[in-house]
């Protein structure tokens, strides 16, 4: 089983970088607004169980709380 901190980190990645060709932004611009989503502090929450969801959800997750269709 792989940590869940690498999980984590390489969901994070895939988030930013899908993010910023979705909204034609850089990475840096994309990596600024998931760290300051309530999506991200959700995700390192162990409590809210997020971390261990599927990358789709968490992206759905974040492009839901972006109000971005």
């Amino acid at each position: 089983m792989k940590n869940n901190n690498v999980i984590i980190t390489a969901d994070i990645t895939r988030i930013t970088t899908d993010y910023a060709k979705k909204m034609n932004i850089t990475e840096d611009e994309a990596m600024i607004q998931f760290l300051g989503s309530a999506t991200y502090r959700a995700l390192i929450d162990k409590e809210t169980g997020l971390c261990y969801e599927m990358y789709e959800a968490i992206y759905e997750m974040f492009l839901k709380e972006m109000q971005v269709q």
